[in-house]
């Protein structure tokens, strides 16, 4: 029987029964490493597998010193059925960063429609606050979407003060020129 192993939701093996039995004799393996093998309904614990020992005793033919599990790489044989993926919880995402980026591209892309200075004020707020909360919770994910809603913020903040600069100060310009043309 060949066992499929995942722990921290890193794929190892197959192993043969004997193997996994050496490698928790070692202290290799903990019985609490999930396990899959053909038959199974799915990942259990390795505690669960039949023929598995409890690693408190030495295996009955031992492993020549230095010898690691073998490296088998992913190979589908044909008429077999792959294992199945192990289960890994995806650490979540900062909700603040999410509005970084959403509201900084609708101040880009909005920018007839949207108040632009207030939607790419909030994103830039949202993208820096999203940072310190990653900062400190490292499990937290959005550390690219909280730097693109910032850069793209920042970005629409400073075209939209350079329009209002330019087109602005024509503005003024024209109406200086025409009064003094009169």
């Amino acid at each position: 029987m060949q066992i499929h192993i995942a722990r921290n939701g890193q794929p190892m093996g197959p192993f043969s029964l004997e193997e996994i039995n050496r490698q928790l004799a070692a202290g290799t393996l903990s019985l609490a490493d999930q396990a899959w093998y053909e038959g199974a309904a799915g990942w259990a614990p390795l505690s669960t597998v039949p023929g598995v020992s409890g690693g408190g005793t030495a295996p009955s033919t031992p492993a020549p010193a230095g010898a690691t599990a073998p490296a088998v790489p992913a190979v589908l044989v044909p008429g077999s059925s792959p294992a199945p993926a192990a289960m890994v919880p995806s650490n979540p995402t900062e909700p603040l960063a999410i509005w970084s980026l959403v509201l900084s591209l609708l101040s880009f892309f909005g920018f007839c429609c949207t108040p632009v200075v207030l939607t790419g004020i909030g994103g830039v707020v949202c993208g820096h606050l999203a940072l310190s909360k990653i900062k400190a919770s490292p499990g937290l994910q959005g550390h690219g979407l909280a730097m693109a809603g910032l850069i793209i913020g920042y970005f629409t903040i400073v075209g939209w003060l350079l329009w209002v600069l330019l087109f602005g100060g024509l503005a003024v310009m024209q109406s200086i020129m025409q009064s003094i043309s009169k």
